[in-house]
């Protein structure tokens, strides 16, 4: 097993070392490209990711995608002459590309932004431009003119939270849209969208639909199969009107229906299922057979039929699993992952002896802890006894290559591994709070043994015997979320300590110089970004107090070295979102990194100016960075990139001034 990745590293120049493949595959779609290939797309948690090779290799698409949450995606039935391509998202709304997916634009919505988790188009959509969304909580959208605008559609519908639309592939004639309501059955409507009217009261009743497939042949097949929640699949011949339990699956939760674009011959309809297996009917939804895609692949979340050159290919996208594909109907599943990194981690840590041990810790939002030990290329989980916690913090000991501790901040509160992450448990002795969001061990731990840790509401915990007990520090922190904790370079001597801290439209640093007996509020800035980050230089003295802190889209540092007066700078747009702020961790060494939305960004002048440093980096949505342990031999840094991509970077001083002086030519940046 290698310590570190086998990737050569190249001077100035970002290389993807590795990561966890697969993840969360929301939705599946294809777009024949204009010279006759096919583009395939891949929604995750962590955005879009296309394949131009039939799904053997994938990259990430996430230029101008202000919003990772793909829920939804479908192509134009022009795609190869208007290269429209739909997507919906959570927290976002829905985005429009004209170029396959290359690029994103944000739709506009006049009231509510709605999160959008279905979208179909109208067959005849290059002629009518007529599209669908259906959002969680705020019914149905159209829109007549290609999502430039949309309206509120949802007269006659039996709930506002909508889980999926499906347009008659006879729209042109029939006028008929689908929509699966949650607690409300089945909706259709026969005008276009502008009413809807409730379907098999009688028999779905008040179901969770969460799927709907049509025939494609509609016109004269009028076949309709749907996917409900608790209720498995139902079946209906015509149109809706009548419908039929599935009885073999009455009892599956059924996340996606999908059918064949050769139905009128082959017959042909899947479904997704949340036991980790594809149903597969070779006789119009009659009878069905459950394949298993893996022992320990998750819930099928999306799934879609395609043909290519005469073959029927089946896909299947699982939570957390990633995504899969069948040749055989169902009866073998591959893996078609290469590339795919959709992980939701939020915080990295390496190890002190990274160089020999090559191993990193990783976390975030219901993922538990991971490790890897070939320095960042493949991970695996380690925390099987929290696998669903939110991971937002990560400490590792000075001295970990001999004792092997390392804690975590979580949802459930702090767990500690004392054994490199074989073993964790829970820390409660004196902590009594069940949420931790920060923790940091003292830059002198080998000696003194010191922790901290905070989460919500303004609690503080100091323990000062490796975390075995702890003492609930004497101080509010105005009642606002610690979010960031870091202690001077020499904890033992500077008893510094550094708390950020978040509260209603606030970013705060709160300072103790006196090892967390007594704190000051000493900085604050407005900001409503729910993050702040601490960059504590390796040459902080008490009396030479130059530190920065980041939150929103801006780095922070005294006007002058000693001065309580202090001044912000972007290192990129004012639109983008600074989230890791590392000084380079050499006394006397004025590098500044800094991860932000738009990529990684270095200062040269100790946070005066900066220049983007992204050469290489595909994946500009950068979540935090990391100075290698080894910096001052090897001047590396690692960033984790959206989904969990980690990448390296090896910054040579020489190049790396002469590209500061010329950009600081040019301009500020900015």
């Amino acid at each position: 097993m290698a310590a570190t990745s086998d990737v050569a590293p190249r001077v100035n120049e970002w290389q993807r070392v590795g990561g966890r493949a697969g993840g969360t595959i929301t939705a599946i779609a294809g777009a024949d490209q204009a010279e006759g290939a096919r583009r395939l797309f891949a929604g995750t948690m962590s955005g879009v990711y296309v394949s131009d090779d039939g799904g053997d290799s994938w990259r990430i698409s996430n230029r101008s995608l202000t919003s990772p949450y793909v829920q939804a995606l479908v192509a134009s039935p022009a795609v190869s002459e208007d290269g429209t391509v739909f997507l919906g998202v959570v927290g976002g709304g829905a985005f429009k590309s004209f170029d396959r997916g290359d690029t994103w634009n944000k739709l506009a919505f006049w009231s509510t932004m709605p999160n959008v988790v279905a979208i179909d188009l109208s067959p005849a959509y290059d002629t009518d431009r007529m599209a669908f969304l259906g959002s969680d909580a705020d019914g149905v959208f159209r829109s007549t003119n290609g999502g430039r605008s949309w309206n509120p559609s949802s007269s006659g519908l039996t709930g506002l939270s909508v889980q999926a639309v499906a347009v008659s592939p006879n729209f042109t004639n029939d006028q008929m849209v689908f929509a699966g309501i949650v607690d409300g059955g089945l909706c259709r409507s026969t005008d276009a969208g502008r009413t809807w009217t409730q379907l098999g009261k009688s028999t779905l009743g008040t179901a969770t639909v969460q799927a709907v497939a049509l025939s494609p042949a509609f016109k004269d097949a009028r076949v309709v199969v749907i996917g409900t929640e608790e209720h498995g699949l139902w079946r209906s011949t015509d149109g809706g009107r009548r419908w039929v339990a599935i009885e073999d699956v009455a009892s599956q939760s059924i996340n996606a229906v999908a059918m064949s674009p050769n139905f009128g011959e082959d017959q042909l309809v899947v479904a997704g299922t949340g036991d980790a297996g594809v149903l597969v009917s070779a006789d119009a939804g009659q009878t069905w057979t459950m394949h298993s895609v893996g022992d320990e692949v998750g819930a099928v979340l999306s799934v879609s039929v395609m043909v290519d050159g005469g073959e029927t290919i089946i896909w299947a996208g699982t939570y957390e699993t990633g995504l899969y594909r069948s040749t055989d109907l169902g009866e073998s599943w591959e893996a078609a992952n290469n590339g795919i990194t959709s992980q939701n981690w939020v915080t990295l840590g390496l190890s002190p002896a990274l160089a020999r041990d090559g191993t990193m810790f990783a976390g975030g939002t219901g993922t538990g802890v991971f490790r890897s030990t070939d320095g960042g290329e493949s991970w695996a989980p380690v925390t099987e006894d929290y696998e669903e916690a939110d991971v937002t913090g990560l400490a590792i000991s000075p001295n970990y290559q001999r004792d092997r501790i390392v804690f975590a901040a979580t949802s459930i509160g702090l767990l500690r591994t004392t054994d490199g992450g074989d073993e964790w448990r829970e820390m409660e002795r004196g902590i009594d709070t069940e949420e931790i969001r920060a923790v940091g061990v003292s830059s002198t731990y080998a000696r003194d043994r010191t922790v901290f840790a905070g989460g919500p509401l303004g609690l503080g915990y100091k323990s000062t015997d490796n975390g075995n007990s702890w003492t609930q520090i004497d101080y509010e922190f105005d009642g606002e979320t610690i979010a960031a904790i870091a202690t001077g370079p020499d904890y033992a001597n500077d008893q510094t300590v550094f708390i950020g801290t978040l509260g209603e439209r606030t970013a705060a640093v709160h300072l103790s110089r006196d090892g967390g007996a007594t704190f000051e509020r000493f900085v604050e800035h407005d900001s409503a970004s729910p993050w702040i980050a601490l960059g504590i230089p390796a040459s902080y003295t008490p009396e030479d107090r130059w530190w920065m802190f980041a939150t929103a889209g801006q780095v922070f540092k005294p006007a002058e070295r000693i001065s309580d007066t202090w001044s912000g700078t972007f290192p990129a747009s004012r639109r983008s979102a600074v989230l890791a702020v590392v000084p380079a961790p050499v006394p006397g060494d004025e590098r500044v990194f800094a991860a932000t939305s738009a990529g990684v960004y270095r200062s040269a002048t100790s946070g005066a100016s900066w220049q983007p440093i992204n050469t290489g980096l595909s994946n500009l949505a950068v979540l935090t960075v990391v100075a290698s342990p080894n910096f001052a031999e090897d001047q590396s840094v690692y960033a984790m990139a959206l989904g969990g991509e980690i990448w390296r970077w090896v910054d040579e001083p020489a190049e790396a001034e002469e590209a500061d002086e010329e950009a600081d030519a040019g301009g500020d940046g900015e």
